[in-house]
């Protein structure tokens, strides 16, 4: 197998959507959060399948009655928010932050009252959030001290997210939060069931993964879907220059021995 083939687990494969129970949890949480306007949380180590979930989210939601605003800005502070917040709604934001959240305020009364499509804001990267940003969130979705929030507001990032989230200095914000989940990797099962609905899903028959190799790239990646990936996709391309049918534990000791030494951590 060539190395500038494309192999059906490299991340610019457009793949169904494999459903873990853990992915399942995850998708049905989201959708509450949207359904009940909640502050969301959504966490999971690099790689576990949070940015496929947000993509499944916004693909599937009613577009005629809502409005997705995807943020993904590192240190993102309050005005950077209000700033980017009323440009997805048309507005010049005016350069003062009192100012901004001021029109912010009139933005999403006006649009309340007019039946308007309701924002479903997602904040990417949320672990990089500044401290301003994250006291701000009691402001952003409860801006009326008699009304619930306009929209749904989803926070999604590392698990540092979740040792963040519990300081006191953020209590306040905590209490606030409707909805969270933390997204694991599969167990040695999903694992297996991923790796054959990748080859499923491109139409192929073979190879084939053995045993052995799924119980190895299992401990490799503890169900993490990322690194699988990577492993499975070099398994095939050494498998495929071997003219092996069959991915055994070999292949998968090669890919990752090759692995440590990019990383420099093997002798």
């Amino acid at each position: 197998m060539s190395k500038n083939i494309i192999t059906p687990f490299d991340r610019n494969q457009d793949m169904p959507l494999f459903e873990s129970a853990g992915h399942q949890e995850a998708f049905a949480r989201l959708q509450l959060m949207v359904k009940n306007n909640y502050l969301g949380v959504l966490t999971g180590e690099v790689g576990s399948g949070k940015s496929t979930l947000i993509r499944h989210l916004v693909h599937g939601i009613d577009h005629m009655s809502y409005q997705p605003v995807y943020l993904s800005i590192a240190g993102l502070k309050p005005r950077d928010f209000y700033s980017e917040m009323l440009h997805h709604l048309g507005e010049t934001a005016p350069f003062s932050l009192v100012k901004a959240k001021r029109l912010w305020e009139e933005v999403l009364e006006a649009r309340h009252k007019q039946g308007d499509k309701t924002l479903v804001v997602i904040i990417d990267e949320a672990h990089e959030l500044s401290q301003a940003m994250i006291l701000e969130l009691r402001l952003v979705m409860n801006h009326r001290m008699d009304s619930v929030s306009f929209f749904p507001l989803i926070l999604v990032g590392q698990p540092e997210l979740r040792r963040i989230l519990r300081l006191k200095k953020y209590e306040a914000v905590s209490q606030r939060i409707g909805l969270r989940y933390h997204l694991g990797g599969m167990t040695r099962d999903e694992t297996a069931a991923y790796i054959r609905h990748r080859i499923k899903a491109a139409g192929l028959d073979k190879p084939l993964f053995s045993e052995g190799a799924i119980r190895m790239i299992y401990s490799a990646t503890q169900g993490i879907p990322r690194p699988i990936n990577h492993i499975c996709s070099q398994a095939l391309y050494d498998a495929g220059c071997k003219g092996h049918e069959v991915i055994e534990e070999s292949h998968i000791s090669r890919v990752l021995a090759d692995m440590e030494r990019q990383r420099g951590t093997a002798g």
